[in-house]
């Protein structure tokens, strides 16, 4: 049996130089394949709506599969009464606000599907004999567009059906909240036009028309019924979203 002999202090050393200097390398390496890896992930996963342009030079870039875009974006909006079925009430709509979130799946680089969760409040001036009353606004839609995209992406045209949630018109007589009944119908269709300011910006008109009826109630006491009648509404909207 061999005599063990320690290794000398310097041997130690230059083996622990040695160590760490094969751990850095391979520290290093591992780096270098991720961050590879994650180039060739991102480079491959870019989605579809990327709006990266030149507003000089066009340029189409190669087609690329299903991606995503996604948005929020604030703005006017225009509820108008176009069909009232009584001539005894008087309404003047006021112009709103509007909120939304955006999620478009694009197919391409010119087609995609959007939608959207808008909310939007606004007031009614209305008057029916001797009453007059500012009516309080809300509604929920949920819009489902088919979105066409040219001129290298700066230009889009959108077009399809939106949904009403949820829509209701409230206004207060002698301290009692009293209802007017829903502004927006379930049944809407949309068609608009949008234009890209820049990378992120987007600034779009649209206009909405309602496919049936509202039924509404004004003028209605303890003593006394009110008016029903019948009521079809539209909407122009102008607003700005950031999209990413």
């Amino acid at each position: 049996m061999k005599d063990y002999k320690p290794i000398p202090l310097v041997g130690r050393l230059q083996i622990l130089r040695n160590m760490k200097s094969c751990v850095r390398n391979i520290a290093l390496a591992v780096m270098v394949v991720v961050a590879l890896i994650m180039g060739s992930g991102k480079a491959s996963a870019q989605s579809c709506c990327d709006h990266t342009f030149d507003y000089n030079v066009v340029v189409d870039r190669e087609p690329r599969n299903i991606g995503t875009e996604w948005g929020i974006g604030v703005g006017a909006v225009y509820t108008g009464l176009s069909g009232v079925s009584s001539p005894d009430i008087l309404l003047s709509p006021r112009f709103g606000f509007q909120g939304h979130l955006d999620m478009a799946i694009c197919f391409g680089r010119n087609f995609a599907i959007e939608m959207e969760l808008d909310y939007e409040g606004g007031s009614i001036d209305a008057k029916y004999q001797d009453l007059e009353r500012r009516i309080r606004t809300t509604s929920v839609d949920i819009p489902v567009l088919l979105s066409l995209r040219f001129a290298n992406k700066r230009v889009r045209i959108n077009a399809g059906p939106v949904f009403g949630v949820m829509s209701k018109g409230e206004y207060t007589h002698n301290n009692e909240v009293m209802m007017f009944g829903s502004i927006t119908p379930t049944w809407n269709i949309a068609g608009g036009i949008g234009v890209r300011l820049s990378r992120y910006f987007l600034i779009e008109a649209r206009y909405i028309h309602a496919l049936t009826d509202n039924s509404n109630q004004f003028g209605g006491t303890e003593q006394k019924e009110g008016l029903d009648f019948n009521t079809r509404s539209y909407k122009v909207t102008l607003g700005v979203s950031l999209a990413f």
